[in-house]
């Protein structure tokens, strides 16, 4: 049943209000502070409204379109954050609850990453290979201090709706809850959990199949002040990614990680560490090669140093150098030994100029979103980063990143169990992005990304452009 929008607002608000604390209760707007702007912002969501009568009746059983609850999340969180303020006002200051809803929209104009109009015929069945999509979200963030502990906690729902590939539709999840302890003041270390479901990247599948990544995760860090300025430090992790889709099946893997060092700290805050880190991976579903079935099992071991070094107020150089050596039980040719590390240089140039630059060097797991790697269980890269936050005022915000990276599949089986040459692809990245305050509660933000990968493998290569739209808003 449709209505028009100005019984439809009223029905609306009278419902939220009467719903026992809805609005916390139905709080005047003008007794809690910046009740006029957010006033305002109402009464322009409204107006928007009734000019492209977009919301369906809240009391209707017809289901809402993805549009129409992007708008009510995001009118709802900008009119509901001054009464939630009045009703929170006797929290400690390190002490918040901060529920939030956000909406984003993307393009992609390859989202697929097809090299040319005749592959993208041959997978598509059309040589248009654009993609828009809207993604919803609400979720809350959390912070409680007791005494000497901190508990952290994070949880959200969300939907991504597509345009045309409407079978890549999905539901998604992002929680995680962590422990900060302290005992007498030499014994410090933390708890967490981490639970996410989200889409798996298209970049090397090339083609509208739904897999959804659910990853995880589960850790305990430790450490231990010896005479000062020395730290013993450990820790261990467990990371469990599964994917549902049944031709990923081989990437499903647990991998559990222990590490332990010993870090030094000089009076003005730099540190550094000697680090031993030992890794285990385990894939339960052997991979198909030809007629071949491959066990892709690991250990891994990484040895090193890791430094935080203040060169003064305004730089800073963090950096970690390891010997790393990876092992497998089946097909040992891909066993990888050498030297991995990162290296990156922060400099505040002003007070609302930051510049960064880094080079790095790493065997990137299969999660690992720079790769984006679904064909191999690690892949060599290298590459370089250069960055730049401009802040002019204090509610807008600019940020642009240029990327180059060089990936050689060299742990990939498919390669060493055939005399085809490695895989090799060298991906260029630049984007620029933008953050506005629009009101003292809600954000909006804008992300420009461009990309192009050349590959020597065939139909590996492409280019694409990329555009998202961000608004949030918390209570």
């Amino acid at each position: 049943m449709r209505v028009d929008s100005d019984s439809m607002m009223s029905n609306l608000l009278t419902r939220v209000g009467n719903t026992g604390c809805g609005w916390k209760c139905a709080v005047p707007f003008d007794v809690a502070p910046g009740a006029r702007e957010h006033e305002q912002a109402f009464d322009l969501v409204q107006a928007a409204l009734r000019r492209e009568k977009l919301l369906t009746y809240i009391l209707s059983s017809q289901q809402l379109t993805a549009t129409e609850i992007g708008i009510f999340l995001a009118m709802l969180g900008m009119v509901a954050g001054p009464a939630w303020a009045a009703d929170t006002t006797d929290q400690r200051p390190d002490e918040t609850f901060t529920p939030y809803v956000r909406a984003l929209y993307g393009y992609d104009s390859n989202l697929f990453r097809l090299q040319n109009d005749q592959e993208a015929r041959a997978v598509l069945r059309t040589s248009n290979t654009a993609e828009s999509y809207l993604t919803l979200g609400a979720g809350m963030d959390a912070n409680l201090k007791m005494s000497r502990q901190a508990i952290q906690a994070h949880v959200e729902l969300n939907q991504t709706r597509f345009n045309t590939y409407g079978q890549l539709d999905n539901d998604g999840h992002d929680a995680y809850l962590k422990w900060d302890w302290r005992i007498g003041s030499r014994a410090t270390g933390d708890i967490s959990a981490a639970d996410t479901l989200t889409q798996a990247s298209y970049t090397n599948v090339k083609q509208p199949v739904k897999n959804q990544i659910r990853t995880r995760r589960g850790g305990v860090n430790s450490a231990i002040q010896l005479t000062h300025p020395w730290q013993v430090q450990f820790g261990m992790e467990s990371v469990r990614t599964s994917n549902d889709a049944a031709a990923q099946l081989p990437q499903d893997a647990t991998v559990d990680t222990f590490n332990a060092g010993l870090q030094y700290r000089t009076d003005k805050g730099s540190t550094v560490a000697w680090v031993s880190r030992r890794s285990e991976g385990r894939y339960p579903n052997l991979q198909l090669i030809g007629l071949v079935r491959v066990d892709n099992d690991y250990q891994q071991w990484d040895n090193g140093v890791a430094a935080v070094w203040k060169l003064s107020e305004k730089t800073s150089m963090t950096g970690k150098l390891n010997f790393t050596q990876r092992g497998y039980t089946d097909v040992p040719q891909r066993d990888f030994s050498g030297l991995t590390g990162l290296s990156s240089l922060d400099w505040s140039a002003t007070d609302k100029t930051t510049l960064n630059a880094s080079i790095y060097r790493n065997i990137g797991a299969i999660e690992n979103t720079a790769i984006e790697n679904t064909t191999a269980s690690y892949a060599l890269n290298q590459g370089v980063a250069v960055g730049a936050d401009w802040k002019p005022t204090a509610k807008l915000t600019f940020n642009t990143r240029l990327s180059h990276d060089h990936i050689e599949y060299t742990g990939d089986p498919g390669f060493v169990l055939s005399t085809q040459a490695v895989r090799e692809d060298r991906l260029t990245m630049a984007q620029v992005g933008l953050q506005y305050t629009v009101l003292r509660n809600t954000q909006l933000g804008l992300m420009l990304r461009r990309g192009v990968r050349h590959s020597n493998e065939a139909l590996e290569s492409y280019r694409y452009g990329s555009a998202l739209i961000n608004l949030s808003s918390q209570f």
